[in-house]
Parts: C-alpha cells; sequence; structure tokens
C-alpha cells in the first residue's frame, strides 16, 4: 500500500554522541504517531486507520525515518482531491511535515500562534479558507490546516512529540519531517503545549514562592531549571525585566545554595492531555544567598593547646575548662 516517509531528528549537546535516552525518545515517537492518528481521525472520521512505522536508518545517524500509512480512505479526503493512494502525503502536507507543506501546514500555525488562543475562527465563503483571530494577530490558512492545528487530540500529541522533548536537559531543537522551515528551537517549546480546552478550565493564581536554582540559561526565551522543594525540578519563565537587566550587567551572580523569593503566577489549565501548572516569575524580590560558616571562637589565652614544660612533661589546657591536665612522660622516648 503506499506510504509516505519523513525524518525526525533531535538535536542538541546531549546528543552529539548519535545516541538518546529511551525513555525520552519513546514517548516522543508514540506522540507522533498519536499527532498522525489524530489528524487522520479529524480528515476522514473517527474510523480513520493511520499506520505509523519506524524504519532503519543509517548506522551511527540518530535520526528516525517513519512511514505513515492510510488505510482505506474516505469522503473526508474528497476536499483535496485526493486519490487513495496520495492520502497519506496530503495528510504530512496538512500537518506542515512534508515538503508541499500547505501554508506552512498545522505545525507552522502552531508556531504563528505562538501560545495564543484562537478568539474567533471565521470561514470564507466557499474559497477553503478561515481567518483566525487571536489576540490582535489574524491569519489566513486552510480550513483543513486550521481543524488539525485546534484539535484537541492533535495539540495534545504535539506536546509529547514536540514540546516534551524540548523541555529535556541538551536537546535544543526538534525537526520533523524535510521542511527547514519546522525546525523547532528550545524557546518555542512553550508552543506546543496543549492549550486549555476551553477558557472555564484555566485558573490563574499569584502568590509568593520560594525557589532554589538548579540550572540557569541567559538566552533569550528560554526557561530556568528550578526546583521548589517538591516533586522534580521544573522549567520556569523568568521575565523580571529588571532582574534579568541586572544580570546582563553583572550585578547578580549565582552560586550553589542560592533561593530566589519571588511573586509568580500560577496558571493551571485542563487540556486534552491532562491538568497542568505553568510558572511564570514576575519579579524577583530577593535573591538569598546560603549563610555562610560562622567563624569559630578563637581566644590565644583559652585555645586547646600542647605546652612543654620540660623535657619528660606536656601539659594539655582545655579551652573554657581552666583545668591543666600533665602526663609525664619518659625523658628517654626512643629505642634503647
Amino acid at each position: 500500500m503506499p506510504e509516505a516517509r519523513f525524518k525526525v531528528a533531535y538535536a542538541g549537546e546531549a546528543l552529539s554522541d548519535g545516541e538518546m535516552e529511551v525513555g525520552d525518545l519513546a514517548p516522543a515517537l508514540l506522540g507522533i504517531a498519536e499527532m498522525l492518528k489524530a489528524a487522520g481521525r479529524v480528515v476522514d472520521g473517527d474510523d480513520a486507520e493511520i499506520s505509523v512505522r519506524v524504519r532503519a536508518t543509517n548506522v551511527g545517524s540518530f535520526e528516525v525515518l517513519l512511514a505513515v500509512v492510510v488505510h482505506a480512505a474516505k469522503a473526508g479526503w474528497a476536499f483535496l482531491e485526493t486519490p487513495d493512494g496520495q492520502a497519506a502525503a496530503a495528510l504530512l502536507s496538512l500537518l506542515g511535515i512534508s515538503a508541499g507543506t500547505i501554508k506552512g501546514g498545522a505545525i507552522g500555525l502552531v508556531r504563528k500562534l505562538k501560545g495564543k488562543v484562537p478568539r474567533r475562527v471565521t470561514r470564507k465563503d466557499d474559497s477553503g479558507l478561515v481567518t483566525i483571530e487571536a489576540e490582535g494577530v489574524t491569519f489566513e490558512v486552510p480550513e483543513a490546516v486550521a481543524r488539525l492545528a485546534l484539535d484537541g487530540a492533535v495539540r495534545a500529541a504535539m506536546e509529547r512529540a514536540i514540546a516534551h522533548p524540548l523541555q529535556k536537559d541538551g536537546i535544543e531543537k526538534v525537526r520533523i519531517g524535510e521542511v527547514s522551515e519546522n525546525e523547532i528551537p528550545k524557546s518555542e517549546a512553550e508552543y506546543f503545549l496543549a492549550p486549555p480546552l476551553s477558557s472555564e478550565d484555566e485558573f490563574i493564581n499569584r502568590y509568593t514562592k520560594a525557589f532554589s536554582i538548579v540550572q540557569l540559561s541567559f538566552k533569550s526565551g528560554q526557561k530556568w531549571k528550578l526546583s521548589d522543594g517538591h516533586g522534580a525540578p521544573q522549567f520556569v519563565t523568568v521575565s523580571d525585566k529588571e532582574f534579568l537587566e541586572k544580570i546582563d550587567r553583572n550585578e547578580e551572580t549565582f552560586a550553589k545554595g542560592d533561593l530566589l523569593i519571588c511573586d509568580v503566577v500560577e496558571t493551571a489549565r485542563r487540556t486534552a492531555s491532562g491538568f497542568k501548572s505553568e510558572y511564570e516569575i514576575v519579579r524577583v524580590k530577593e535573591h538569598r544567598r546560603p549563610p555562610k560558616q560562622p567563624p569559630l571562637p578563637w581566644n590565644p589565652q583559652r585555645s586547646v593547646f600542647f605546652q612543654r614544660r620540660n623535657a619528660s612533661t606536656f601539659c594539655l589546657s582545655v579551652m573554657g575548662f581552666g583545668q591543666i591536665a600533665s602526663q609525664a612522660l619518659p625523658a628517654h622516648a626512643g629505642p634503647r
């Protein structure tokens, strides 16, 4: 049966030797498979059958070659005028994976939205295009592309395939397919987090929180890895411009054990991939350094010392007790 092939590449310092943790790779590949299957259901209905298989690639190369097959495509592909044998290639195009990508595809649209949730989607006559409005910006894309980019299951799968790997230490970029524009840097990982199911499923709280520093990042747009003492460390956005400017001027230095006392905005969302929270530091109230080891009290008159009285006697004066212990030693302690 006809199939379409594409490559998935993860790159970064942690992958320079051509190896990747199975625990990181397996969920990402499952996310890609789920993204394709969810996209097929959007286009072709709940009965769509999509197969995604891993194919062998060059020895020593980390790139993963995948093949996708659409089984018995039905009426959902009619609007593309795509025969059954080309349905897999059309699906990759709609997602933005193949070279024949339609208007950047769903992945491109997600990047343009930059995490914003569309306020309005309007169909334009019979042109097959829709207009998407989101916080002062407007995009015009094919309806099929918009349906994929805004579908909860597709977005949940994108999160697993793109956002989660990029949030790992040492993974700096992801590229799905041959489209160079789809090389996604770590700074855009949050764009691919699944949006809330509805505006009523988003909860925002502001409070003061203390973090210890696990890993800093001085690259623009990248998150800091911090720990609040509960569970695993998490990636946190730092948006306090005054604090960041102090760092740029070398007015802030960091050491092991430092604490940041911060005003934090927590945004909790219920999404298709589960309930999750994101943290943003809007103001660093205090940069608290670890306490220094207090110096030991030292009084030369009352310290612990040995004092030789004569050739056969040593005195030990013990600090604070004012007593002297003496021990007589033989005048000649060497071998006889």
